[in-house]
C-alpha cells in the first residue's frame, strides 16, 4: 500500500490552510455522533457493508473535526490518513485500521463489493475505540 505523508499533501495543495473554524468542527462531531448512534445497534447481517461503510464516514467526520479545528481543510481521503498520522503519531496500529477501513469502503462504495459479517464482528470493538480516541482528542467542547 503506497502512503502519501503529510509534506506531500501539503506541497500538493491536497491539505491547505484556512481559518480555524472551531463551528465546523462542533458540526462535524454532531454528525459523527448522528451517524454514531443511528449505527450503533445490532443490525441483520445483509446490513453489513452498509454498517462497515457508515464507521468509515463516523471516522472521517471526526478527522475532519480535527482539521477544521487547527485550521486545515482536505480533498482526498489519504491525505485525511496522512494527517492523522501527523497529529497523533502514537496512533499508528489504529491509523492503519483506519486506511484498511478506507479501502474497504471504496470497495463497497464503487465495486458493489459485500462484505461478509465476520470482518465487522472481528473489527468493530476496534472501530468503536477509535471514535472514541477521536473523539476525545477535539479540542472542543462536546456538548
Amino acid at each position: 500500500m503506497e502512503k502519501i505523508s503529510w509534506k506531500d499533501c501539503i506541497q500538493k495543495k491536497i491539505i491547505f490552510k484556512i481559518r480555524p473554524n472551531r463551528n465546523k468542527a462542533i458540526e462535524m462531531l454532531r454528525v459523527a455522533d448522528l451517524r454514531f448512534e443511528f449505527w450503533n445497534k445490532k443490525i441483520d447481517g445483509r446490513f453489513t457493508a452498509l454498517k462497515v461503510e457508515a464507521y468509515y464516514d463516523i471516522i472521517r467526520d471526526l478527522i475532519f473535526a480535527h482539521l477544521y479545528e487547527d485550521g486545515f481543510n482536505c480533498t482526498n481521503h489519504k491525505c485525511l490518513i496522512a494527517y492523522l498520522r501527523y497529529i497523533m503519531p502514537d496512533f499508528d496500529y489504529e491509523i492503519n485500521k483506519i486506511d484498511e477501513l478506507r479501502r474497504i469502503r471504496n470497495q463497497i462504495s464503487y465495486r458493489g463489493v459485500f462484505i461478509d459479517e465476520s470482518y465487522l464482528t472481528k473489527n468493530e470493538l476496534e472501530f468503536q475505540h477509535i471514535i472514541k480516541t477521536l473523539k476525545n482528542s477535539l479540542k472542543s467542547p462536546q456538548d
